[in-house]
């Protein structure tokens, strides 16, 4: 049975640790990889969902026409169903294998970014041994599709984090810059315009209708959150607040990422390697 003294040394032990774990949180070098990784998935977010747009907009479109023409204008057909048949085959379907391929060139930089950033090991599939086979799993192997899926979900993710980075940060600063701006009754979170919501709801099958009428809810144009302070020492208080709460927005920017590394290490694993690593023989 341990002693009194040894439970206390314990104790203090544990804080230690807790409090070298919770403070030392902003001069570590994972957490700014961590945050670097974080402002990456914005722009390359915007970049992905841009190429894999663009690129599938083309022969999703052009097979959309040749099947409204099939059954809206089946006589149309006979004269315009060639050609379009032919600029399927020769601008859609190719279009189409370029972008599959240019996802497997993106899936294998985000695994590279994970593992520089995030500490992630990511195993690939095995790579291909011939052209053949590379193009048969181009459009085959369920990695690509995985990838694409990955690189889609890609825009949401960096459009969350940089909200959160911008929000975290804004609201930090403005806490721990208190004493370069108190007295201002500027400073805070305020509405410029009224914000209105206005739900509605309508339900219709078979000639009989439910519509729920609408219901406004409106918030008031004016201030919203308020950090003037009067004196220093209240400034000084507000900014060590601050400062507290810009260590726990590191704790939950770490936390962000990390659920991130394993989203990627779930969707990327064994997809396929880069043909600029590992070319096929």
């Amino acid at each position: 049975m341990s002693s009194p003294r040894t439970t206390v040394e314990t104790a203090f032990d544990r804080l230690r640790a807790w409090s070298r774990w919770f403070f030392g949180v902003g001069v570590r070098k994972r957490t700014y990889y961590n945050l670097l990784y974080l402002v990456l998935a914005f722009p390359l977010g915007i970049g992905y969902f841009t190429v894999l747009v663009t690129g599938f907009a083309i022969p999703i479109g052009l097979a959309f026409a040749f099947v409204e023409l099939a059954t809206s204008e089946p006589v149309a057909l006979l004269f315009a169903g060639i050609p379009l048949a032919l600029v399927l085959l020769c601008i859609g379907v190719p279009t189409a294998l370029v972008v599959l391929f240019a996802s497997i060139e993106l899936t294998a930089f985000e695994r590279l970014l994970a593992d520089r950033l995030l500490d992630v090991e990511i195993p690939t599939a095995r790579a291909a041994q011939s052209i053949r086979e590379r193009v048969r799993r181009l459009v085959l192997d369920g990695g690509t599709w995985k990838g694409a899926v990955y690189l889609f979900s890609k825009f949401v993710f960096g459009t969350g984090s940089f909200i959160a980075l911008i929000l975290g940060f804004t609201f930090t600063y403005a806490l721990v810059a208190a004493p370069l701006h108190y007295r201002n009754q500027l400073v805070g979170i305020h509405l410029g315009n009224p914000v209105e919501i206005v739900p509605e709801l309508t339900y219709q099958h078979d000639g009989w209708m439910i519509d729920i009428a609408p219901v406004t809810l409106s918030i008031a144009d004016g201030e919203l959150i308020s950090l003037y302070v009067d004196s220093l020492e209240a400034a000084l208080a507000v900014s060590a607040i601050g400062v507290l709460i810009g260590l726990v927005m590191l704790h939950l920017f770490n936390a962000l990422a990390w659920l991130y590394a394993r989203y990627t290490e779930l969707l990327l694993q064994y997809t396929q390697p880069s043909i600029f690593s590992e070319p096929p023989r």
